[in-house]
């Protein structure tokens, strides 16, 4: 992560402001995190007709509190990594589905289109021990 978070305030400022969203994908809920329009465009452009190789990681900050999930995206193949600073006091469905469907999906926060990309994540188990843990911190 690329961002300097030390107080509450900083972590609370870098939140993923355009939310996410869960829609069904055969028959399975999935997290559908909401970007800007021109980072949609560029995971496309980077990635159609190309195999992909995605690498997600889950970081975890907990002050007690509040817990704040990081998700860091990174295309192996491509110059793209992303993250997404979640708020999980506020978002835990957010990580069940993910934890349970294995999935996570990126779209455009503005379009009326269903234009989704999907991503499968390659360590399934880590989201659920994530999930559980996420839980626990807010217990």
């Amino acid at each position: 992560m690329n961002r300097d978070l030390n107080t509450l305030e900083d972590f609370i400022a870098n939140v993923h402001k355009f939310g996410y969203s869960l829609i069904s994908y055969n028959q399975t809920k999935v997290p559908c995190l909401l970007v800007e329009t021109q980072l949609f465009e560029s995971i496309m452009r980077e990635s159609y007709g190309k195999s992909n190789l995605i690498d997600t990681n889950l970081n975890i900050y907990d002050d007690g509190h509040h817990v704040f999930v990081n998700l860091n995206i990174n295309f192996l193949r491509t110059n793209l990594e992303f993250d997404f600073l979640l708020y999980a006091n506020e978002t835990t469905d957010f990580f069940k589905f993910l934890a349970s469907s294995g999935m996570l999906g990126i779209t455009p926060h503005e379009s009326s289109q269903s234009n989704v990309f999907f991503v499968q994540l390659p360590k399934k188990d880590q989201a659920e021990k994530a999930y559980q843990l996420i839980l626990s911190k807010l217990n």
